[in-house]
């Protein structure tokens, strides 16, 4: 093969030039063309230079961006096959470059994904679209990762148009931190579903309110039943929570920078009943510092209700008769004196004790003696108006406060009538058993100005009606 210098010699022979033909002038042309001519093929020379430096510079950038790069990168052909992987593209398939060739990417891929890439290929091939899916590439000794693949034709390489390109970008780690929201806010619904635990939202500009869907499983309504105003969710609320609650939802949402507060209030369910309901109110705000939203976290809170009000209940009642305690006695007999003390009445207090019910306990035991005191209690109950207080201080000791009495014998008329009542038998079992009564009456406001006066003056009265007249009563002033 001719060197370019032998090429180079062989154009000149063609050319024959005669040397002895040239004149001075002509020869001096033709120096200064050669030197003119080699100063081209120099500059020639440092433009080739200049574009070799060039083209290894964007080789070694071409290097960092495709081998180096933290994005799998993947050309296959027509049938699926490998044919270029970069690095990274070799970390993900956990298999050296040399060994991806020709090698079908299917078989990286978990077989339960192997459809999802099956059709988004087929769908790359019959629209020529860009194609992004997810799926899960095998990974011999851990779980499998989780990929994002890109896919798309590549422009035709010497005719040949069955090119296709691949990126695969890593979202393990995006797939675990949803997998871990999930989890979290799959065990925040059951804590608020075991809680009974919900929300809801106000705005006060429109008075629009927002149900969530999970609203039903507190009250029962269904999706398209759920209130859309707040004058909505008011009717069902119970009549004499209101007026109160409306009251308080405007002034939180009216107070500048109010602290978060709570209410407690009864709301009708679909079924008709009401259940108690505790929720906190906490502003939402805008970047004007406006309260746009209330936000209003509720519980149902009727079984602590109703625990409340039974352990207040028993509290407050005896537990053997259901009457009402010496706590319960002092507090409502109290509001009956003030009303006396405003309206003039007249009160009276009824000290009974019943005669011979201690022989009775010790001969048939104490679920005889239990169930004679309970007896006792009803005949007391039957014996007294509704607006009258029937109480029990222990033992066999009740008290009666009468209420709006004209004079000592409307309170002797009392006393009478329910002496009768308990001197007859109380049959129990196949028992019969009397206990006559003993009872000491006070009166207000001649023998006191406080129920504690009032309570001990009767005790006293009874005590003289027991060594007198047993089974008979007596007041404070006898």
């Amino acid at each position: 093969m001719l060197t370019l210098r032998q090429r180079a010699e062989a154009q000149l022979g063609i050319l024959d030039v005669d040397e002895h033909a040239i004149t001075p002038e002509a020869a001096r042309r033709l120096v200064h063309e050669l030197r003119v001519h080699q100063i081209e093929l120099e500059m020639q020379n440092d433009e080739l230079r200049r574009v070799q430096d060039a083209l290894e510079l964007s080789l070694m950038r071409y290097f960092d961006l495709y081998e180096l790069a933290p994005v799998g990168y993947l050309t296959l052909n027509q049938l699926g096959l490998i044919q270029q992987a970069n690095l990274a593209a070799a970390r993900l398939l956990e298999t050296p470059r040399i060994h991806l060739l020709d090698q079908p990417l299917s078989r990286f891929i978990l077989p339960e994904d192997q459809d999802i890439h099956y059709r988004h290929r087929q769908q790359l091939w019959s629209t020529s679209e860009r194609q992004s899916y997810e799926i899960r590439l095998r990974q011999a000794d851990a779980e499998p990762v989780w990929v994002r693949l890109e896919t798309t034709l590549a422009p035709e390489v010497e005719g040949d148009p069955s090119v296709w390109r691949v990126n695969l970008v890593d979202i393990s780690e995006r797939k675990r931190s949803e997998r871990d929201l999930l989890d979290t806010q799959e065990r925040l619904r059951l804590v608020a579903e075991i809680a009974e635990l919900t929300f809801w939202e106000w705005d006060p500009r429109t008075n629009a309110v927002f149900f969530p869907p999970e609203w039903w499983r507190q009250t029962g309504y269904a999706l398209g039943e759920l209130p859309r105003w707040l004058g909505d969710w008011a009717t069902l609320l119970h009549p004499e929570d209101r007026e109160r609650i409306l009251a308080c939802l405007g002034g939180f949402a009216a107070e500048d920078h109010a602290a978060p507060c709570e209410i407690q209030y009864r709301l009708r369910r679909k079924d008709g009943i009401y259940r108690w309901f505790a929720a906190r109110l906490e502003s939402i705000r805008n970047g004007a510092d406006t309260v746009v939203r209330v936000l209003l976290v509720h519980q149902d809170v009727t079984r602590r209700k109703e625990s409340e009000d039974q352990a207040v209940r028993l509290a407050q009642h005896d537990p053997l008769t259901g009457l009402p305690s010496r706590a319960l006695l002092d507090q409502l007999a109290n509001h009956m004196l003030a009303s006396a003390r405003r309206s003039g009445d007249q009160l009276a207090i009824l000290f009974f004790d019943l005669d011979r019910f201690k022989p009775i306990n010790d001969t048939y035991g104490h679920a005889v003696g239990d169930r004679l005191l309970q007896s006792v209690a009803q005949r007391l109950r039957d014996a007294f108006r509704a607006e009258d207080l029937v109480a029990r201080l222990g033992g066999d000791e009740f008290v009666v406060v009468l209420a709006r009495i004209g004079d000592s014998d409307d309170a002797a008329r009392a006393a009478r009538t329910a002496i009768a009542a308990l001197t007859l038998p109380h049959r129990i079992d196949k028992l019969e058993l009397t206990c006559l009564p003993s009872l000491g009456i006070s009166l207000f406001p001649q023998d006191g100005e406080t129920v504690d006066q009032l309570i001990q003056r009767s005790d006293t009265a009874m005590y003289h009606a027991k060594q007198i007249s047993p089974g008979q009563y007596q007041f404070v002033t006898d």
